[in-house]
Formats: C-alpha cells, structure tokens, sequence
C-alpha cells in the first residue's frame, strides 16, 4: 500500500475547508444564487442568441426581403428562453415559503441561548440539503438555457443564410433549431423536479 505523502494531507485539509465554509452558509444563499443564475444567464444567452440572428436577417433582408417574417421564429425561441429563466426564477421564489423570516430569526438565535437538540441539528441538515437542491436547479436551468439560446442563435444565423440562398430547404432547417430549443424545455423539467428535492423547516 502506497503512503501518502505530504501533498495528499494538503488537499484532505483543502478539501475539509471548503466543506467546512460550505456548511457554514444560510441555505437560502444557495437559493438566491439560484434564483439569480437561471434569470441572469438565461437573459444573456437569449440575448446573445437574438443579437446574431438578427445581424444575419439585417444584412440578408436586403437582398430578399420575403425571408423576414419566416426567421422572425428563431428570434421568439430565443425570447421563450429568457422566459423559462424567469419562470423558473418565479417557482424557486415562492418555494423558500413565506415562513423564511421565521426561519432565519431562529437560525440567528434572537430570542436567546440556543441549544443543539437532535431536532435542530436535523433540521439544518434538512434547510441545507434543501437550498443546495433548489440552487443547483435553478444553476441547471441557467446552464441548460443560455447552451440552448446560443444554439439556436449559431444555427438561426445559419438557416437565415441558407435560406436566402435556397427558400425551399428553410423547413428542414428549422426542426434543428426546434430540438435546440428542446434543450431549454429539458433544462426546465430538471430543475423543477430538482427544486421540489426538500423543503425548509
């Protein structure tokens, strides 16, 4: 068996800080943050992606004005992304419930000594279990929609050059912008399902 060396003990303490300072944060730190990843990446990405479909559909509509209204379709899926963000942002707000207050005032031992009983032990355990689910799916459906956005905006600027080009090949070009799109829709499913893992007590 192979001993270890000093390095290795570097990184178990490494490692044990990091653990050590996640635990130490509210749980609702987790929820804010993703809260405001799912709205903020998604709206970048949407952004993105309507800002190079519409730099091609400017140039190309000069010389073929028929294909506006047709590829005005890929700059809606990019709006429908920024609003999955800013559904999901909506459901992780209302599920932290109206008690948060309660919770944090507990947490901040207001009304005196505060002893470790197993049921409050269990309940950090539970609130913090909770926010990491709520956060990661709310950083799942900000991750998901702006891959998604910048998709559809790469290939919406692709089909709007072909279909200048050749108007008969644009319904072919569009399914792959609809399972781009998809991605954004799966992105959502994942992150409320993975939002309703808890809830605080």
């Amino acid at each position: 068996m192979a001993k270890m060396q000093q390095s290795d003990y570097v990184f178990f303490d490494w490692l044990a800080a990091l653990q050590a300072f996640i635990a130490s944060l509210s749980p609702y730190q987790f929820v804010q943050t993703g809260i405001y990843t799912a709205i903020s990446l998604s709206i970048i990405g949407a952004g993105t992606g309507i800002m190079m479909i519409g730099a091609s559909l400017t140039q190309a509509t000069i010389h073929h004005p028929e294909i506006k209204s047709k590829n005005l379709l890929s700059i809606l899926f990019c709006e429908a992304i920024a609003l999955y963000g800013i559904i999901m942002g909506i459901i992780l707000f209302s599920s932290t419930g109206a008690e948060q207050a309660n919770i944090i005032l507990n947490t901040a031992n207001y009304d005196g000594p505060r002893y470790y009983t197993d049921q409050i032990i269990q309940n950090d355990v539970n609130n913090l279990a909770t926010g990491f689910s709520i956060g990661f799916g709310g950083i799942t459906v900000g991750c998901c929609n702006i891959v998604a956005a910048l998709t559809v905006g790469i290939l919406g600027s692709s089909v709007v050059i072909a279909h200048s080009n050749s108007p008969a090949i644009f319904v072919k070009l569009f399914i792959a912008e609809v399972f781009a799109e998809a991605i954004a829709l799966i992105g959502l499913i994942a992150g409320i399902v993975m939002s309703l893992g808890g809830k605080f007590k």
